[in-house]
């Protein structure tokens, strides 16, 4: 990576982040990033840098897996409570009952595409998750809302759910939902399904599908995703 193409990631990531607090979306913004974590991936002849807080980096990167491996019994129970303290049980921060909010508040990365040194304007934020929902009302059962734990519900590793379904779409590691996301986003087609949605498909081999749903912030132009879902 450049000098250039930094010090534009710098002030281009610092500009987002104070224009979400702008507008209302976020109390308070991450900027400043460790440096260890900014990632390039070429992909199609693209050049794309990942900048990602260091727990949404851990967690993606071995802290999932290690705890699907260690407490399998805890994934796949439309629980999220019962997903949440798996990974805490590996990767244990405060406390058990505020682990829900740290997890929640600014846990992120940015997906950007590097055109010509500079950072083009479409641009993709990946989140651990936005919040919880329960599927009934008056039922225990729960799912997490938006973002990588929401599109985890349609996926497995090594066999072992990576959220709160059984599904069975394998996927080669928790982190290869980045590469899922930069080609659903950057390489599909965008259509617009409502004022802030979008949704784009990728037909694979088998014939099946990977659809992707993005939520727009229309003030800050930043897309967020939503969920990536595997159909059969």
């Amino acid at each position: 990576m450049t000098q250039k193409e930094l010090s534009n990631i710098r002030e281009f990531v610092e500009s987002k982040s104070t224009l979400l607090m702008k507008c209302g979306k976020k109390s308070f913004a991450k900027i400043n990033f460790d440096i260890s974590h900014y990632f390039e991936l070429k992909y199609l002849g693209r050049k794309f840098v990942i900048i990602s807080t260091n727990v949404f980096y851990h967690i993606l990167n071995s802290v999932l897996a290690e705890a699907c491996k260690k407490y399998p019994e805890k994934f796949g129970n439309d629980d999220v409570n019962e997903v949440l303290q798996a990974i805490y049980l590996v990767e244990n921060v405060g406390t058990l009952d505020r682990f829900f909010e740290f997890l929640k508040n600014e846990q992120f990365a940015w997906i950007l595409e590097i055109v010509e040194e500079n950072v083009s304007p479409h641009v993709l934020r990946l989140e651990l998750f936005r919040d919880m929902r329960l599927l009934k009302k008056g039922e225990a059962k729960n799912e997490f809302l938006g973002g990588v734990f929401h599109s985890f519900k349609h996926f497995t590793y090594k066999g072992v759910p990576l959220s709160t379904k059984k599904e069975n779409k394998e996927i080669d590691h928790p982190k290869s939902i980045i590469e899922f996301a930069i080609q659903g986003f950057f390489f599909m087609k965008l259509q617009k399904e409502g004022v802030h949605i979008y949704k784009s498909k990728k037909i694979l081999p088998s014939g099946r599908q990977l659809c992707f749903f993005f939520y727009k912030d229309n003030a800050a132009e930043i897309f967020f995703v939503n969920s990536i879902v595997y159909k059969k």
